[in-house]
């Protein structure tokens, strides 16, 4: 329903008193824009940037954060987020909430951030240091309180896990089909007795890795699709969160030569599309501020991640088909959460400065998980640094905690492995679930579906509305597969534009 308000001005002269109606101005058209891209992470930013390089410049990018990077996200000293002025200030030390690690593998992403001196800070640091299990130390948690460094950790494992779990597992793939990790493990005790307390202690700790690196509780990951920590397994990556660098700093950086073409605190709420005239027409609808607006796109790309879609906060007109809203509901979208923690004096290091990972393996299934994986960046970052990380269900219930509750938890899993160590100086955690504009962290397999085929159905487009993102892609999880599906669905949408 639209409102007309009619002005009337009266002039007056000395004979006569006579009214002017004004005609009523008409409401502007929403403005056209040859591609609409809604989210500026990674895929996002690789999109608006392909779209720019095939001639394609009439481009509106609709971000809902009031920051440039989604799940890219640096807190600074100064508690800003995602400042591009930051990158190559080497008095700034970044701590990355989101992802933290780009892997070394040759990826387009990779190459390109290398060509343009983002990573030279970088190139030189260890490359080997994003696997906990690869690069870290074990300390067991004995019944009565008790803490030791467990020495001979590559024993256990190999007993344990590469020799006994996998060995299971690689033999009985087709009995395993359809189950998760956890039914897995619990079937391998079954056949082989792997009940005394040590031993279940152990599987306990592999499966509290598994929720921190895949964001999914054991119970939740399809054990069929990843082989998990095999023997000998190591992968390099590039650490990015080091003095004068930070992930999400670098996606702003990245993004400065585009930003004209992007709109911060603009939440698409609605894509419209209508038949008119033998075609049809597609009005993206957003909040900019509280103030509703809308736009109108020949081309539509979807970058948001998949727990938005899974909570609905687009809506889409007519309704998604039945075989990709199927694939929304059912794939995996799991949490992670850390709890970033500094200590300003050279003195607060207590720990052992040159071990990238502890692990606290506890006696108790129900506590085993919360926040007993230790990150260590200290010798990277220059200062006494800790990450603390919690996965799958113990993210989510953390969420429901206070700061003080989760750093409690944090503290004392830490002093029973380093009792001399003092409260941190400063302290940020992530709640991941909460963020209105994420909603979780990433895509994971779950049992009984097949991952490949769910990605494929999540990017398969709609008329002339594409998906992109990590969930759209082989390379679920990273942000190479965000860069990559970005990038394919650009160069898709440019070759309709100018065959149109």
């Amino acid at each position: 329903t639209t409102t007309t308000t009619t002005t009337t001005t009266t002039t007056t002269t000395t004979t006569t008193e006579a009214a002017t109606t004004v005609a009523p101005t008409a409401p502007a058209a929403p403005e056209t824009y040859d591609a609409v891209i809604i989210g500026a992470g990674w895929a996002g930013i690789r999109a608006t940037e392909t779209l720019i390089d095939a001639g394609i410049t009439n481009i509106l990018v609709l971000e809902a954060a009031d920051y440039i990077g989604g799940r890219a996200k640096s807190m600074n000293l100064d508690d800003s987020i995602n400042d591009p002025e930051l990158f190559g200030d080497a008095s700034n030390v970044p701590f990355d909430l989101g992802c933290e690690w780009l892997y070394n593998t040759g990826s387009e992403q990779e190459e390109v951030l290398e060509a343009r001196g983002y990573l030279t800070a970088a190139l030189n640091n260890d490359k080997y240091t994003a696997i906990p299990l690869d690069v870290g130390q074990i300390y067991q948690k004995k019944k009565d309180g008790s803490v030791e460094i467990l020495e001979d950790q590559n024993e256990w494992m190999e007993e344990i896990w590469w020799n006994g779990f996998l060995g299971f597992r690689d033999n009985r793939l087709d009995e395993l089909e359809g189950l998760s990790y956890a039914e897995a493990i619990d079937r391998f005790i079954d056949r082989g007795n792997w009940n005394d307390d040590e031993s279940l202690q152990f599987l306990n700790l592999m499966e509290d890795v598994i929720s921190t690196e895949y964001t999914a509780d054991s119970e939740q990951f399809n054990v069929e699709e990843v082989e998990f920590f095999t023997k000998d397994y190591s992968i390099k990556t590039h650490y990015m969160a080091i003095p004068g660098m930070g992930f999400g700093n670098i996606a702003a950086n990245y993004a400065e030569p585009l930003k004209e073409k992007i709109q911060l605190n603009s939440k698409v709420t609605e894509i419209l599309t209508e038949m008119e005239n033998g075609g049809y027409t597609i009005t993206v609808k957003y909040e900019e501020d509280g103030a509703s607006k809308s736009v109108i796109a020949e081309t539509v790309l979807v970058t948001v991640s998949l727990g938005v879609l899974k909570a609905g906060n687009i809506n889409f007109v007519p309704s998604l088909p039945s075989w990709k809203q199927e694939s929304i509901d059912n794939m995996g979208f799991g949490l992670v959460n850390k709890c970033v923690m500094t200590w300003d004096n050279d003195d607060d290091l207590v720990w052992p400065r040159n071990k990238l990972w502890f692990l606290l393996m506890t006696p108790e299934d129900e506590t085993s998980g919360e926040w007993t994986t230790f990150y260590n960046p200290s010798k990277f970052k220059g200062k006494p640094s800790l990450t603390a990380w919690a996965g799958g269900d113990d993210a989510v219930k953390a969420e429901a905690q206070s700061d003080e509750e989760i750093l409690n938890t944090v503290m004392n899993n830490l002093r029973s492995m380093f009792p001399e160590i003092r409260d941190p100086d400063r302290v940020i955690i992530s709640r991941w679930g909460q963020e209105e504009n994420v909603r979780g962290t990433y895509s994971f397999p779950v049992p009984g579906r097949d991952l490949g085929d769910d990605a494929d159905n999540l990017q398969r487009r709609l008329g002339r509305i594409y998906f992109a993102g990590e969930a759209t892609g082989s390379g679920w999880a990273t942000t190479m597969g965000a860069w990559e599906t970005g990038e394919e669905q650009a160069l898709n949408m440019a070759e309709y534009l100018e065959g149109n």
